[in-house]
């Protein structure tokens, strides 16, 4: 058990020291495109006319895109490796395997990051036409509704275990 341990924190600190400057860098200057564009940038632009704030979102939505698409794959290995920490402590304490423990907590992770990068994407598509964030915003939570799914069949025998303990105290 120790060695499971020892092998897991091994993993994520080579996780870690592989993707972690990287992913976070490309974050880092993600957001700071994010921040320059939607609040300095595009504002101005504004002022100006439609095509000039146009052209200006487009400019730096391709610059977020490309920074965020660099950042993704090391993203989904630093949640793949980090998820090994509460999935263990959440095992410990609610009883359930370790395979749907790691399942639940990459999952509910994905979803988060889903949702930020989500809201992140929000003040560009409505400056291309609202309409655009609506359909990827159904787009979004279709993905996010399988993913429940998911994590729901790794719960479902949980909680219908819960279910039949109640019935039978009752």
């Amino acid at each position: 058990m120790k060695n499971l341990v020892k092998d897991e924190i091994e993993n994520f600190q080579k996780c870690l020291e592989t993707h972690g400057a990287k992913t976070i860098h490309n974050l880092l200057a993600a957001l700071l495109v994010w921040l320059f564009g939607n609040l300095v940038f595009i504002p101005l632009a504004t002022t100006l006319n439609w095509q000039t704030k146009a052209f200006c979102s487009l400019t730096f939505f391709i610059a977020f895109t490309l920074l965020v698409l660099r950042a993704l794959s090391g993203l989904k290995q630093l949640i793949d490796a980090f998820s090994i920490f509460p999935a263990r402590k959440y095992r410990i304490k609610k009883g359930l395997s370790y395979e749907n423990s790691l399942i639940l907590f990459r999952y509910i992770l994905y979803i988060i990051s889903i949702i930020i990068i989500y809201l992140l994407y929000l003040p560009f598509l409505t400056n291309f036409h609202v309409a655009l964030s609506g359909i990827v915003l159904i787009l979004v939570l279709i993905w996010i509704f399988f993913l429940i799914l998911r994590i729901l069949t790794v719960l479902s025998p949980k909680i219908l275990d819960g279910c039949t303990h109640e019935k039978t105290a009752k």
